[in-house]
């Protein structure tokens, strides 16, 4: 497994509680914002309209391999395998 597939498997199994799903799947579905930031407890979840993606970071490592930039439908895709 790449080390940003982890890095998106943590952000699900540790930060992602329903109430952070429904956030998500919220602000996915929404199309009035270029940009919009989430700061949770250990991640922090940019989506940006305008490239397409996802920005994943975990605040407690500051190195490259703590955050981790996906395709918005990547993204999408792993929220709805979380929520089964």
């Amino acid at each position: 497994m790449a080390m940003g597939s982890i890095l998106l498997e943590q952000f699900f199994k540790e930060e992602c509680t329903p109430y952070v799903r429904d956030l998500m799947k919220e602000a996915l579905g929404a199309a009035a914002f270029v940009a919009r930031r989430f700061e949770f407890n250990r991640f922090e979840v940019t989506i940006n309209r305008e490239d397409d993606t996802v920005l994943i970071e975990d605040v407690l490592d500051v190195s490259a391999a703590g955050s981790l930039r996906v395709q918005l439908t990547e993204f999408a895709a792993a929220l709805a395998r979380n929520l089964e």
